[in-house]
């Protein structure tokens, strides 16, 4: 259980601090594909000040929390404006380490700089590039000057934080691997990983709207040597040549309490992970304009109407489940995190859709 991990300081936490970006990634989940790769009109534009952060977070927190991760599901960390704060404050108080995913072409250089002599060898800053050429890496980090992203890169490799580079692969940069991780070295970086486009669950080709109206199309990777989704858990539920094991897996093995790991919204939600941390917080309020509950959180999935009954009372006692409103441990103690989940996860007819598809075990 979750609160098992707190005490033995094993905790990791994925913490959006912000829905404000730079960019117009194609398949990013605040991306609106057909409109010009405009934001989602839905999307409220937020971020998580240094105080409200201290009120979710005590620095006793600190002490059993191993990592913080500041990704980019709905916006880029480096967009909220307390970033360097925030993370002075973990790093002043405990022994938490901290990584940020950015795409690296916002701020200057002496602000990665700063914030790499804040972190010091506890600070891993993970920043994307996607091709070796404008061109090529805005095809899809659309809106993102990658001289700028270098360059901030370089800056922040001259403190002792550790400096990555993660590309997201394509059928367009599939075959230029190699040269990105030489392009990051010779800027700084000593860490590389490369993912899959995370959403061809419709099949090998997405197609889009550009900012002229033109429609595109991003082409998963053709390359064996590239491929990756059918064996990276997230990226499992959005790719089409993912076996459906809905109805054939065995038991459940739930990946966020296998690996430690929960999710925080920019509004304050915890959540067991990103499969259902979205469409938990819509179903609690935030987006009011939809017709039905998302299918991830109910029982059998598209045609099923109703949430799942664990899903269910999240919702109704979500107010229970906002960081700021109850101290992080005893949320994390709660009898939902403690008992309703855990036992959801024993019985088909009670476990989650987005549980049986990406944690379930054949």
């Amino acid at each position: 259980m979750f609160i098992n991990h707190y005490n033995n300081g094993k905790l990791t936490l994925d913490i959006e601090l912000t829905t404000n970006c730079n960019a117009r990634c194609p398949q990013c989940s605040r991306t609106d594909h057909n409109n010009n790769v405009q934001k989602f009109p839905w999307l409220k534009l937020q971020q998580v000040s240094l105080e409200q952060f201290k009120t979710w977070f005590s620095p006793k927190d600190f002490l059993h929390i191993q990592n913080i991760h500041f990704s980019g599901t709905y916006g880029d960390p480096g967009m909220c404006k307390d970033l360097k704060d925030i993370v002075q404050y973990i790093i002043e108080n405990g022994t938490t380490t901290v990584s940020i995913n950015t795409n690296g072409g916002i701020r200057d250089t002496d602000f990665w700089f700063d914030i790499g002599a804040i972190g010091q060898k506890r600070l891993r800053i993970i920043f994307d590039i996607d091709g070796i050429n404008q061109e090529m890496h805005s095809f899809y980090r659309r809106g993102v000057d990658l001289n700028k992203v270098l360059e901030n890169m370089e800056a922040a490799s001259m403190t002792p934080a550790k400096i990555d580079v993660l590309t997201v692969l394509f059928k367009h940069n599939q075959d230029y691997l190699e040269q990105i991780e030489e392009l990051g070295r010779k800027h700084g970086a000593t860490g590389f990983e490369s993912v899959e486009g995370n959403n061809f669950k419709d099949g090998p080709r997405y197609r889009f709207i550009d900012e002229e109206g033109n429609e595109q199309f991003l082409e998963q990777v053709t390359r064996d040597d590239r491929e990756q989704g059918l064996e990276r858990m997230d990226r499992r539920v959005r790719d089409h040549r993912h076996h459906n094991i809905i109805d054939e897996h065995t038991h459940i093995s739930c990946q966020a309490i296998d690996r430690a790991n929960m999710k925080v919204s920019s509004s304050g939600f915890l959540t067991p992970c990103c499969f259902i941390s979205t469409p938990l917080e819509w179903e609690c309020g935030r987006r009011n304009d939809l017709e039905k509950v998302d299918w991830y959180i109910t029982t059998y999935g598209k045609d099923d109407k109703e949430i799942n009954p664990t899903m269910k009372e999240y919702v109704e006692r979500h107010q229970d489940f906002i960081l700021g409103n109850k101290p992080f441990e005893d949320i994390l103690k709660d009898s939902w995190y403690t008992k309703a989940l855990i036992e959801s996860f024993k019985q088909k007819q009670t476990a989650t859709f987005a549980c049986k598809k990406v944690c379930g075990k054949l």
